[in-house]
Formats: C-alpha cells, sequence, structure tokens
C-alpha cells in the first residue's frame, strides 16, 4: 500500500566508490565492478559497470528509496550493498556491505536533510574484510518525487530519463500538433485558391490565350486548305480550255 503523501519520505544513497578490493585470480583479467543496492531485495538497484577503477572502482550512483519515518528511527533499519566482478560467463561476488541507517545519518531531523558521508569495510563471501566502500546519504522531502508514489525505490540516472522521455514525447506531441495546424492551413489555402482559380477560368475560358491560338491556327489551316481547293480548281480549268482551243484550230 503506497505510503501517504504527508509521511513519505526518501533517502537517498550514493554509492561513491571502493578501495582497496581483491584482484582477480588471472592476472590477464581486468577487474570490473558494479555495485547493487536494496532495502527490501524484492526492489534491486545496480550502479554502471567501473571499466577503469580496477581495484578502486568509482561509480557516485544515486539511488532514491521511499521510507517511512519509523524506518529512518528505527535502530535496526540497514542497507544493503553487494560488489560484483564482471565475468566472462558469470558475474563473481566480490563482496558485501550492511550499514544501519542511524550510523550514517544524523539523529536530528535537520541535520538528515544535508548529506552525509561514510566508509564501511567490505566483507568477502569468507567472513573476512577486505577493502573499504564510500557512502553518501541524506534525507530528501517525499513530495518532490510522483514516480515514488508508484514504485519504492528508481535509481537517479532511471529517474532522468525517465523524464527526458517524458519530455521528448511532449516534444513530440507538439510537433505532431504544429504539423497538424499547418496542414490544415494549407489545404485551406489550397482549397481557397482552387476555388479562385474555378471562377477565374469560367469567367475567362472565351478569352483565353491557349484556345485563341488553337483558333487561330485552325483557322489558318482552313484557310490554306481552301486556297488549295481554289488553285486546283482554276488551274483544272485552265487546262480545259487550252484543251478545247488546239481541238478547235485543228
Amino acid at each position: 500500500m503506497p505510503t501517504p503523501a504527508k509521511t513519505q519520505r526518501v533517502l537517498e544513497i550514493n554509492l561513491i566508490s571502493a578501495q582497496g578490493l581483491k584482484s582477480p585470480s588471472s592476472p590477464r583479467r581486468s577487474l570490473q565492478t558494479y555495485a547493487v543496492t536494496w532495502i527490501d531485495s524484492s526492489t534491486k538497484l545496480r550502479t554502471r559497470v567501473d571499466k577503469v577503477g580496477g581495484q578502486n572502482p568509482t561509480w557516485n550512483d544515486k539511488f532514491l528509496f521511499r521510507v517511512t519515518p519509523e524506518f529512518l528511527a528505527s535502530e535496526t533499519s540497514g542497507i544493503c550493498v553487494s560488489i560484483y566482478a564482471v565475468g566472462t560467463f558469470c558475474d563473481h561476488l566480490v563482496g558485501t556491505v550492511r550499514f544501519l541507517v542511524s550510523n550514517i545519518l544524523s539523529s536530528e531531523p535537520d541535520d538528515a536533510r544535508t548529506p552525509c558521508f561514510s566508509a564501511f569495510q567490505i566483507r568477502r563471501s569468507s567472513g573476512r574484510f577486505y577493502g573499504v566502500m564510500n557512502i553518501g546519504a541524506m534525507v530528501i522531502d517525499g513530495s518532490g518525487f510522483p514516480a515514488l508514489e508508484k514504485i519504492s525505490a528508481i535509481g537517479y540516472r532511471d529517474l532522468m530519463g525517465e523524464k527526458i522521455q517524458q519530455r521528448r514525447k511532449k516534444r513530440a506531441q507538439e510537433k505532431s500538433k504544429e504539423e497538424e495546424g499547418w496542414s490544415e492551413s494549407c489545404e485551406n489555402s489550397c482549397t481557397d485558391s482552387m476555388e479562385e482559380g474555378e471562377g477565374e477560368s469560367s469567367t475567362s475560358s472565351s478569352s483565353s490565350p491557349r484556345t485563341t491560338a488553337l483558333k487561330d491556327w485552325n483557322g489558318v489551316r482552313e484557310l490554306a486548305g481552301n486556297k488549295r481547293l481554289t488553285l486546283t480548281a482554276s488551274g483544272f480549268l485552265c487546262c480545259l480550255v487550252a484543251q478545247r482551243s488546239v481541238s478547235m484550230e485543228r
């Protein structure tokens, strides 16, 4: 059940870095690590992979957990962190850290809103401590994170990515609306111009230059055809008269 907004708090955990991690057994393989953190094991959040730090990785990833004032006030409330090394077929556990919230945050409510930093020893699977991990924590008002109303935890990078996607979606919607408005105005202007063109063509179709030129060309053809017929007829008559005069002289 979601926590009421008035009593909701957000615990920010910053997994900063680690020093002195155990080197891999094979000297040819570089140590590339990432960290996983959680309050409830059903929701685990992971950092990016450090590919250059080796035994001294730096992640500097922040995570937001929705918590209650009772959780922050309890002396047994803790945060779990596991460090993994990237492997060829599977990732290997380097070590774990579990620290109490009361050990990193101030007991004063106002001081808890300022970032607090501490270093914790890393426990290997054998039970020995090997290396340290630097962690920061602070309490934030939950009203500024509406995304945490539906989920119990989220990474800061995921939160920013969600905001970027929402902004892109909003811009795409605005752009589509602008394009729809532009197309409607274009259709209206095209319709108006077509109507105006139809009106002008209906009033000036009789005096269209193309129609006039076509009629003139047809007239020239007809005139040329008539002249050809006239010349042919006159020549035929002349031939008949000449033949008749020749026959009479004989």
